[in-house]
């Protein structure tokens, strides 16, 4: 079994090295040349015969069975969480509010509600990367293409609500989602009133919002991974990446919700897409109560495929469809051990302990503060330390496939895992905040708005 051991200490040594990481790579073979030596040592007391003692066999016996169970432990579903396979529901605790899209930080910032200086960066910010401005801005020329007409012929009468899913999850990957999950709308997490850029006056406001009437039954929520480099190089003197590839990301997954929704449409039912700049819904609850992953302590969505390295949009619709169901990946309980995302976040924005939020019992994340970080240096736009410094950020490679599948079976298993992520990947990463470099450009669309 210690063989086993050391195999795969090498195994994650050389792919970890193989990731550009060099801490956890070369502590991962140091480990594995201690546990050689381990058995090399056991080869030749076995050989001398300073093993056959019978007080020596009783003690080789003991610690072998205690390896094994420990092994064995780490695959036995101890520590389930039955109240995640409630998806959201398992998280009510009062009575639920709904939200007004103009009060998320960036709305506040874009009418001047924390300062005219603090709206201009949070537009102006996004030219301090080339692709991420390009991005940024293609996703804003996204906003109009949410909804269309519906076809007045339908095109899949007397098809079962089964296949129907089955072919919408096929052409969402076609369109190029990673991820597909399918539940119903759900009111507590759908904006009551819309926030509207054009209308809403650039840095000094004020917000200009309407009533939210979505009356569709179903969303289809879709995720696009990140590319696992660019966010492991966010807010260090090689983030060069960092913010175009969050723009990426929600440019890909925008782009495939508008397709989707025409799809749908096509086929003659009403949809409309929800995207980063015009959505109506919050897609991380929905993503949850579509089987995608589980709420982590930062509120992101934690994946088993991709940890929380996705961005997230949804298509709204009428076509009736077969709900997946929520799923139990161990987040809540290894969440609530774990605090690194808390104790890492520049602007302590991440609370320690659980609060109701809304008639949901959840982490408190106080967007304002994170704001504040955003905006406060030229490289920290799109910030996602959180993101890099959490467990579950690893590229599923088989190596670490292995680790995060006994983690969502065993709670054994997490704490191993939390504490092993501690000792080679460390508990604290270094930030290097770049100074902003003086005046920056507005983005082509702000230029449109009124002041």
């Amino acid at each position: 079994m210690v063989s086993i051991f050391a195999l795969y200490a090498f195994w994650f040594g050389v792919t970890v090295l193989k990731e550009k990481v060099l801490r956890p790579g070369i502590l991962g073979l140091l480990t594995f040349l201690g546990l050689a030596a381990v058995l090399a040592l056991y080869a030749w007391a076995h050989g001398a015969g300073y093993l056959s003692h019978p007080v020596a066999q009783v003690i080789q016996i003991i610690v072998g069975a205690l390896i094994v169970l420990f092994t064995l432990s780490m695959f036995i579903p101890i520590g389930r969480n039955p109240k995640a396979l409630e998806g959201t529901r398992g998280m009510i605790e009062g009575e639920p509010e709904t939200f007004n899209q103009k009060n998320t930080a960036f709305n506040v910032a874009h009418v001047g509600g924390y300062g005219p200086d603090v709206g201009k960066k949070r537009w102006a910010l996004q030219s301090q990367d080339i692709f991420g401005g390009i991005y940024w801005t293609l996703v804003m020329g996204l906003r109009h293409q949410v909804d269309g007409k519906v076809n007045p012929v339908k095109q899949r009468e007397g098809v079962s609500p089964e296949e129907i899913t089955r072919e919408i999850k096929r052409m969402a990957k076609y369109a190029g989602a990673d991820m597909v999950g399918v539940t119903t709308v759900k009111k507590d997490f759908t904006y009551s009133e819309a926030f509207s850029y054009e209308e809403s006056k650039l840095e000094t406001g004020p917000a200009v919002t309407t009533p939210v009437e979505l009356n569709h039954k179903y969303v289809i929520v879709m995720a696009k991974e990140m590319d696992y480099e660019a966010v492991n190089t966010t807010l260090t003197d090689k983030n060069e990446r960092n913010l175009a590839e969050v723009g990426k990301a929600y440019y890909e997954v925008a782009q495939v919700a508008v397709a989707l929704a025409s799809y749908v449409r096509a086929l003659g039912y009403p949809a409309r897409a929800h995207h980063l700049r015009n959505e109506q819904i919050f897609h991380v609850p929905h993503a949850v109560d579509a089987g995608l992953g589980e709420q982590g302590r930062f509120n992101y969505l934690i994946t088993p495929e991709y940890g929380p390295r996705v961005r997230l949009a949804s298509v709204t619709t009428d076509l009736e469809l077969v709900e997946d169901k929520p799923i139990d990946m161990g987040v809540q309980d290894f969440c609530i051990n774990c605090r690194l995302c808390e104790i890492n976040c520049p602007s302590h924005a991440i609370e320690a302990e659980k609060a109701v939020v809304r008639g949901y019992r959840k982490w408190p994340q106080y967007q304002e503060k994170c704001f504040s970080f955003w905006v406060s240096g030229a490289n920290t736009f799109a910030c996602t330390l959180c993101l890099k410094i959490c467990p579950w950020n690893k590229p599923r490679f088989l190596v670490h496939k292995i680790s995060f599948v006994v983690a969502t079976r065993s709670k054994l298993a997490r704490r191993v895992l939390y504490y092993m992520s501690i000792l080679f990947y460390g508990k604290r990463i270094r930030v290097e905040r770049v100074p902003h470099k003086g005046e920056v450009e507005m983005p082509p669309e702000t230029k449109a708005w009124g002041k």
